[in-house]
């Protein structure tokens, strides 16, 4: 009886055994293959040329110029440098880890083919191709399935597809009209003057009785001083053109005493404002609801409304009965004076009488 459970002992001590072997070489190999291989082996500071595009034709290109990326479809207004700077560093950060799977079949599962994928990323440098990136499928928040080029092996990474965006949208200098608060002198908005002191704004010209709305000035000093914009319409003498004659015109003053104006021209195309910056020679296009706090701003706006006068109260009117005339209070009857005798004979003898009788 001793004998058949010794074996049994021994073959389980024997499975924990294999078991924790193979586990551990797993581990220890996927650790090793995780820190030194990279999915794409490229130098980001090398690389000057991005071409970026996803399965339902949207595509867009960044190109590096004198040092500086630009893109080129939206007239070689500049990108955000330091998001360009930061998704290369991303992509040559990338390592290799266990392959989920590396089939034909699998690509088409995981979206990373060259015919189906959420994002297609080629970096170029000196015009010849140096890495190829195909993210398709996401199998959690910030991790994406990827295929490198032509390699079989798909892996999951921890990027996102929005790190790769395929419009220009995402990759504009948004900041590059801007004047910092703290550099604003005044802003001129047509009949209202915002003054500003230390990236503090004041209404300008209130009387004594007026009480500035200090959230609504502010909004509107920040909306002049960083202008939005969907996107660039053109560059240029020709382009900018199409902003003469404006709607509305806003003149910031700056600390140092330049000044920036900027126009803004509803498009007639409808929904949207076209304007230009005297600071760029670009075009901006920019949705109605968007300029708004801009080209419907009045002084009225700005400030607390007068409080109404209380209302006075109105006199009761007088009571009626029926079709009778409305009563009044009658005044008390005062009777003429009377001769002195006159009570001496109301109370004695007949005064036709005489003494006797």
């Amino acid at each position: 009886m001793r004998r058949p459970i010794v074996l049994v002992l021994t073959a389980l001590l024997g499975a924990q055994l294999a078991l924790a072997l193979a586990v551990a070489f797993t581990r220890s190999d996927h650790a090793a293959f995780d820190a030194k291989e990279p999915l794409l082996a490229f130098q980001p500071a090398k690389i000057d040329q991005i071409a970026i595009d996803d399965d339902a034709g949207k595509a867009i290109e960044l190109r590096k110029q004198d040092g500086k990326w630009v893109i080129p479809s939206s007239a070689g207004f500049p990108a955000d440098q330091a998001r360009v700077e930061s998704f290369l560093n991303k992509l040559a950060a990338l390592k290799k880890g266990w392959p989920v799977a590396e089939t034909s079949a699998a690509a088409e599962r995981f979206k990373v083919t060259e015919k189906t994928h959420d994002r297609r990323v080629v970096l170029s440098s000196g015009g010849s191709k140096v890495g190829e990136l195909l993210i398709g499928t996401s199998p959690s928040y910030r991790q994406v399935h990827v295929r490198a080029g032509d390699a079989a092996g798909i892996y999951t990474v921890e990027l996102a597809a929005y790190d790769a965006g395929s419009g220009a949208d995402t990759w504009m200098n948004r900041d590059l009209l801007d004047t910092p608060r703290d550099k604003i002198a005044s802003i001129t908005l047509g009949d209202i003057t915002v003054e500003g002191k230390d990236g503090k704004f004041t209404l300008a010209g209130l009387t004594k009785d007026e009480k500035p709305l200090a959230d609504k000035i502010d909004a509107l000093a920040s909306a002049i001083a960083h202008p939005l914009f969907d996107t660039v319409q053109g560059k240029g003498k020709e382009a900018l053109a199409q902003a003469d004659n404006p709607d509305v015109e806003a003149v910031v003053k700056r600390t140092d005493g330049s000044t920036v104006t900027y126009r803004y021209k509803k498009d007639p195309g409808g929904g949207a404002y076209l304007f230009a910056s005297s600071a760029q020679d670009y075009l901006f296009r920019v949705a109605e609801a968007e300029v708004a706090p801009i080209v419907q701003a009045k002084p009225t706006a700005l400030i607390e409304a007068p409080k109404p006068a209380p209302e006075a109260k109105p006199e009761a009117a007088p009571q009626t009965h029926g079709d009778q005339a409305p009563e009044t209070k009658a005044e008390p009857h005062v009777a003429p004076d009377e001769p002195k005798n006159g009570a001496q004979a109301s109370h004695g003898a007949d005064s036709s009488k005489g003494p006797g009788g």
